[in-house]
């Protein structure tokens, strides 16, 4: 693929014209979403800030490419700088559209196939070179034939990039009723109270590392399959029905659960499981908010998200090499005592806001799925698109 695509490595020089960078590290980004980003003035840039970006460039972690910290940069920003971190990829476009190349190297195949490659170098973390990417081989059809294949992905990509932002605006909605409620509203005469007046944590089960399959019916949610709020439950590994057979129900997952991460680098972070009828399964260190009434978990939820929540989980967590907190670590989180009933009513405007968001999370997922499908046929010719 070398005459398809160049690897970039532009950095900022001394006569870069701008005084702040607006800075993508690789964790911000996801399956091409991106969660933030970060304004840093040009005297302060960490020395991973350092590489330029262009319209039509795929940023691509070198690090561990399962988890996927990718992305297409369409329209970036002219001080938009880039870790380190990622390979900047750049299309021949007289050859190729960017966004073949980038539907190409997202497919998981692709996505396997260079995770093994990383797997196999000899640096301290499974890690790719530019090179690598380079090296692989690609049929390309005709450039108007990959631009209606690309058409096609980018329209697919455009409606769930639509729910994301619609459950933007819905999560913006709920977070602002909360802090109205609880943080504006606050009254000096409230009593002190914690989360376990609205959940108690349910932990995951133990299961043996043997007891994973790459294939099933049985999906196992792990920490990693929590990200962005929402648990991916595509990405799963298996279990088979033997060990489920006689396995209690409170570790079994249904649709808009919301879990925990309890232990590792990304402790506090949250998750909703989407629309789903899927058979998932919890897996230990993993926590499950279980509402005491209808909507309480969405308001622990909020507050656990909140600023508050993640300063008091990091300030509860335990140990220095591998950050730990306990199920009733999370339940001891501060919550104001009110009355019930007040509470209740508050839990269920928020309920009904959330309804939204999982039904949303549910169609991402159906719309993901079928570009996942449809991705490998077109992309190796199996279904032709007329010209």
């Amino acid at each position: 693929m070398g005459d398809v695509i160049k690897t970039n490595v532009n950095s900022i020089t001394a006569n870069y014209p701008h005084k702040e960078i607006l800075y993508l590290d690789t964790g911000s980004i996801t399956s091409g979403k991106i969660d933030s980003y970060q304004r840093i003035p040009l005297e302060e840039i960490p020395s991973r800030a350092r590489r330029l970006v262009n319209n039509g460039d795929i940023v691509y972690s070198t690090v561990r490419p399962i988890q996927r910290h990718y992305g297409l940069m369409k329209n970036p920003a002219q001080n938009l700088v880039v870790s380190t971190g990622f390979c900047v990829i750049e299309a021949n476009k007289k050859l190729a559209e960017p966004m073949f190349i980038y539907n190409f190297l997202t497919m998981n195949d692709t996505v396997e196939l260079l995770d093994s490659i990383a797997e196999g170098s000899t640096s301290a973390y499974p890690s790719l070179k530019p090179s690598d990417i380079e090296a692989l081989d690609i049929t390309l059809p005709s450039l108007p034939e990959q631009k209606i294949i690309a058409g096609v992905f980018s329209g697919l990509d455009d409606k769930i990039d639509l729910l994301h932002r619609q459950n933007k605006a819905l999560e913006a909605m709920a977070e602002a009723l909360f802090r109205q409620w609880f943080v504006e509203e606050a009254d000096d005469a409230w009593e002190e109270g914690t989360i376990d007046q609205l959940i108690y944590i349910q932990n995951g089960f133990a299961f043996k590392s043997s007891d994973f399959k790459k294939t099933g019916v049985n999906g196992v949610i792990k920490i990693k399959n929590i990200y962005a709020g929402i648990i991916d439950i595509e990405n799963t590994n298996f279990i088979e029905n033997p060990v489920i057979r006689d396995l209690d129900n409170r570790f079994k997952l249904k649709t808009g659960d919301i879990l925990i991460a309890m232990t590792g680098a990304e402790i506090g972070k949250l998750g909703i499981i989407p629309n789903t009828d899927k058979s998932l399964w919890m897996n230990q260190r993993v926590g499950l908010l279980v509402e005491k009434f209808k909507g309480a978990k969405y308001l622990a939820y909020l507050q656990l998200k909140s600023e508050f929540g993640k300063d008091y989980i990091d300030n509860t967590a335990t140990g220095s090499a591998q950050p730990n907190i306990s199920a009733m670590g999370i339940e001891s989180c501060y919550f104001p005592a009110l009355d019930c009933q007040h509470i209740k009513t508050c839990a269920l405007k928020i309920d009904e806001i959330y309804n939204k968001v999982i039904f949303n999370l549910g169609q991402i997922c159906t719309l993901e799925k079928f570009r996942d499908l449809l991705l490998p046929k077109l992309m190796s010719g199996e279904v032709r698109v007329k010209l």
